[in-house]
């Protein structure tokens, strides 16, 4: 008898044991970043991070970057094979040994192997004479960061996969970033992963207080094509920074243009204001849902002189309640507008 006894209280202890132990796994979610500074700059990727997390915390965020500087993806995929990271999970060394070799034969000549799509990429900017010399230094970084995929490859099977743009939008359809990111994304979506077009819009970020939109035309065309890739690509989210950095300087009626500002004096980078409202831009557009209430509400620069930001700012900046919840409240209404924009959406 006292034996059947201490079993059914063993079992009800267990049985008591479980649920109030037990703990929801985490969902994994994989994010590879490729782009230059204005990924790098403010860690967006961690940003993003940070923000996804908090708004599930039930999902775990892992970020990956590739990024050279001042690169654009007609570089990252021309010259510096950063498909190879998204194919990671399915490439197998041979290949990965064949770009590197590819790399090295890049290096060895300034002029590109293909000189007219060189030309045509430039031309569609508006630009010539442009060095393809210029570009060594990061062939020879990809060709470490191949070496390294080469010595260890975690084989990441990514869920999305973030595209950036960077002074490379063309008013010429299917040229520059249009042509090279879509060809990324199609590399992408073959992997199973789902695209991110970060619109990161250097042209309109305004350094000083304004009284109406700072470089409309270029806002516009960004828009324009951002729209027009996310007919064509059915993305997971489009960061429409372009749309909602013009919106804050329209301003209200009451009281046109802004105080804010979205870029560093003595740096031709986004500063913390700028970082904050795209990391909102990324949660309202990956999620769909307003990050208004988030207690998100901090920026850090990780490129310091002298202990202080390119302005001579403290490096992390922390939003006081009415900055961050317009700045998350103007996110979340450029998402929806550009949404809206699309047709058929």
């Amino acid at each position: 008898m006292k034996v059947s006894v201490l079993i059914a209280l063993t079992l009800s202890l267990n049985c008591l044991a479980i649920p109030a132990f037990a703990k929801e796994p985490a969902k994994k979610l994989n994010m590879l970043f490729l782009g230059n500074s204005y990924t790098a700059r403010h860690d967006i990727a961690g940003l993003v991070e940070r923000i996804l997390e908090e708004g599930d915390p039930t999902t775990d965020v892992h970020v990956q970057r590739v990024i050279y500087g001042g690169q654009n993806m007609f570089k990252h995929s021309t010259y510096y094979f950063s498909q190879s990271f998204i194919e990671e999970s399915s490439l197998t060394e041979d290949a990965i040994a064949q770009r590197i070799e590819a790399m090295k034969e890049f290096l060895k000549s300034d002029t590109p192997p293909n000189p007219e799509e060189w030309d045509k990429h430039w031309a569609s900017l508006g630009k010539t004479d442009v060095s393809f010399a210029s570009i060594h230094s990061h062939i020879n970084k990809a060709i470490k960061n191949h070496e390294s995929l080469l010595r260890d490859n975690p084989k990441t099977e990514w869920d999305y996969v973030v595209l950036q743009s960077w002074r490379d939008v063309s008013d010429q359809p299917n040229q520059a970033y249009e042509r090279y990111a879509t060809k990324l994304a199609e590399i992408a979506k073959a992997q199973g992963a789902q695209v991110i077009l970060y619109m990161t819009s250097p042209e309109t970020q305004n350094q000083d207080p304004v009284a109406e939109p700072y470089n409309v035309t270029s806002a516009d065309r960004d828009t324009v094509v951002g729209r027009r890739m996310k007919e064509a690509l059915q993305p997971k989210a489009v960061i429409p920074v372009p749309l909602a950095i013009k919106n804050i300087q329209t301003g209200d009626a009451d009281k046109p243009g802004t105080d804010l500002v979205f870029r560093y004096h003595r740096d031709g980078h986004p500063n913390q204001t700028c970082a904050f409202l795209v990391a909102n831009l990324f949660y309202a557009a990956i999620t769909g849902k307003s990050p208004e209430g988030l207690t998100f509400n901090s920026v850090t620069e990780n490129k310091l002189k002298n202990g202080k930001d390119p302005d001579g700012g403290e490096p992390t900046v922390v939003f006081e309640n009415k900055e961050k919840a317009y700045l998350q409240r103007m996110a979340s209404e450029a998402v929806l507008e550009f949404n809206r924009g699309s047709s058929g959406h």
